[in-house]
């Protein structure tokens, strides 16, 4: 029954098992009625054998003394018994010791002697034989009673009952029972469909209920009604999602500010080549400063220096633009990018750690190379890509950014020839606060971020590395917005 709800299940087994019963019930009804419809007709039939015998074996002894004329009186007295309405005898008549018919209700049967199992039982016993015989419609039992006084047997009387009543009254008793069967029945099935919905619906609602539940759907609740214990289920069903609910939110928090705090430790990391952007302006603006208080009265003069510090004050604006826009939350939007000029945005804040790190930069990812992606998280993607190429070459090295589109997918793969990592690390290297860095250098929160980045936007990210040569992270991106 693979595949049928529980319902059904029920509904089908609670109506086998009425079957069931009633037919078990209504098999040993029929048998026990039948059993006393027989019982009824042998006593009555012994009794009617019984009785007419006395009267018979006067008769008999009549004719034996010749008081009456032979074979009339008996005659007669046979066929008023047989013919009368609420008879329900096949035949009646008289055998001497021989078994030869002496009377009988047809007179064709006169004189003939009878050679059959039955006769021959009944000539034979010394009390009332019953026997059961099949007949052409009906059944019908035999019976032979012995016409003796004392030791002296005067003859057998034979009949028979039809069980044509009995047999009526068996198919009335099966008629009633397959009606009350069909009665209970229906009975209880549209009881049990009744009780089904009672106690089935609640954990129907349930299971749907539990199915529509996911990471975007846990205000969902099922209907609670009475007290049972169902109701106790729904409760208690509701009441764990309110927890499962809580403990996302509470997760979610957790997460928004691990990524944060990552952002943060990235952008401290830079702080070096931040500080070189801010201090070389700063410097010209100094300069330009000492040079005005110097020569202010001419005009000339003055605009020049003007106009110098005003490209300072805004190559120190953009700088921390850039950094308060790489640090700030988003809402993740995906936009038709350039990848190409995200990869040269991002290597714009690493330049002048990595030239300082004496490490080579070769962007070789094709201008027409475009995706769908966040722009935030784009860049720190890479950006946790190229700090963590950073920390593998701390004696200088190069890295490579390369970028193809295949299969409707777009890969992107960062390279670099650092120091490799470990193959019992290989596997670890996502895991969430996994370093090798020594305490205090790393939050081991970069590679984890990276992968969750790429798996929020269904992609793949991998890793080829050999100690000693550097390693190789590959991403490859669908072309399609996240779901």
């Amino acid at each position: 029954m693979k595949g049928l709800s529980l319902q059904f299940k029920f509904i089908l087994i609670t109506s086998v098992a009425i079957v069931f019963v009633m037919s078990s019930v209504g098999y040993l009804a029929v048998e026990r009625e039948k059993s006393i419809l027989y019982t009824e007709v042998e006593k009555q039939g012994r009794m009617f054998g019984e009785t007419l015998a006395i009267p018979i074996i006067n008769d008999l002894i009549y004719e034996r003394l010749g008081l009456v004329e032979e074979g009339g009186l008996l005659d007669n007295y046979i066929l008023e018994i047989f013919s009368r309405k609420d008879s329900d005898l096949v035949y009646l008549a008289i055998l001497n010791e021989e078994g030869r018919v002496v009377s009988h209700n047809d007179i064709t049967e006169y004189g003939k002697v009878y050679f059959d199992p039955i006769t021959r039982k009944a000539l034979a016993a010394e009390s009332t034989v019953i026997q059961r015989v099949p007949g052409g419609e009906h059944a019908a039992l035999d019976f032979g009673v012995p016409l003796s006084i004392g030791k002296k047997r005067w003859g057998t009387l034979k009949f028979g009952i039809s069980l044509e009543k009995v047999e009526h009254e068996v198919v009335a008793t099966v008629k009633k029972i397959v009606l009350f069967t069909i009665f209970l029945l229906l009975l209880g099935l549209t009881m049990i469909v009744l009780l089904s919905r009672r106690f089935l619906k609640p954990i129907t609602e349930l299971a749907n209920t539990m199915e529509r539940a996911g990471a975007d759907s846990l205000a969902l609740k099922v209907p609670v009604t009475g007290h049972d214990e169902l109701a106790l289920l729904g409760e208690r069903f509701n009441r764990m999602m309110e927890r499962i609910a809580q403990a996302n939110e509470e997760l979610r928090r957790t997460h928004e500010k691990l990524v944060q705090s990552e952002k943060l430790a990235s952008i401290g990391i830079l702080a070096s080549g931040v500080a070189h952007e801010i201090n070389n302006p700063l410097g010209g603006l100094f300069n330009c400063l000492q040079m005005l208080k110097q020569k202010a009265d001419d005009p000339e003069f003055r605009q020049k220096y003007l106009e110098l510090i005003g490209e300072g004050l805004d190559r120190i604006e953009n700088t921390v633009n850039k950094l308060l826009w790489m640090s700030r939350k988003t809402d993740h939007s995906p936009v038709d990018m350039n990848v190409r000029n995200s990869v040269e945005s991002v290597y714009s804040f690493m330049e002048y750690k990595m030239k300082k790190g004496n490490v080579g930069f070769a962007n070789d990812v094709p201008p027409e190379l475009r995706i769908k992606f966040d722009v935030h998280d784009f860049q720190q993607m890479v950006l946790n890509l190229f700090i963590n190429a950073m920390h593998a070459m701390e004696d200088g090295g190069n890295l490579r950014v390369t970028g193809e589109r295949e299969n409707g997918a777009v890969s992107i793969r960062v390279a670099d020839t650092g120091c490799g990592i470990a193959p019992e690390n290989v596997g670890k290297v996502f895991d969430p606060f996994f370093t090798t860095k020594p305490a205090g250098e790393g939050t081991g929160l970069g590679l984890w971020l990276t992968y969750e980045i790429v798996k929020n936007y269904h992609g793949e990210i991998s890793v080829e590395s050999e100690v000693g040569k550097g390693s190789a992270f590959t991403v490859t991106l669908p072309q399609r917005e996240k779901a």
